[in-house]
């Protein structure tokens, strides 16, 4: 079972699920390919992979969900009445093949950053759709 799924609340349903963009996993293989004959690169590669596998990022009625590491567990939780903004960051190549990054800042100094995710406007306009004033 998932962390996300494990994590619900009762009455509380997913909404929308961002999925960790595929570049990043080019980028492990590039490293393991370049820099695999020095032990970095071997080191870059299971990094990346550990985080890949063990990143999940979840849209709920209630809140967001940020998930990582497998070995060591790193979660972050915002609720969705805290919404104060959310951005949208995306380079050239970003809006080329559908990534970026979304930053939600909540009530105080609460800042919630996705790594680089596919359909980061997708994800974002979710978020929208699930803000409690948006239903207001």
């Amino acid at each position: 079972m998932s962390y996300v799924k494990s994590a619900l609340a009762h009455d509380e349903t997913i909404q929308a699920v961002a999925r960790v963009h595929w570049i990043l996993w080019v980028r492990a293989w590039l490293s393991l390919l370049i820099l695999g004959w020095f032990l970095i690169g071997i080191y870059l590669f299971f990094r990346d992979v550990f985080f890949l596998v063990s990143t999940e990022l979840a849209l709920t009625n209630r809140r967001l969900i940020y998930k990582t590491g497998l070995l060591h567990r790193r979660t972050s939780d915002l609720v969705l009445n805290s919404i104060e903004t959310v951005r949208i960051s995306q380079d050239f190549w970003g809006q080329l093949f559908a990534y970026g990054r979304v930053q939600v800042f909540g009530t105080g100094s609460e800042v919630w950053t996705t790594p680089l995710i596919s359909n980061p406007v997708r994800f974002r306009r979710a978020i929208a759709e699930a803000s409690p004033s948006a239903h207001d």
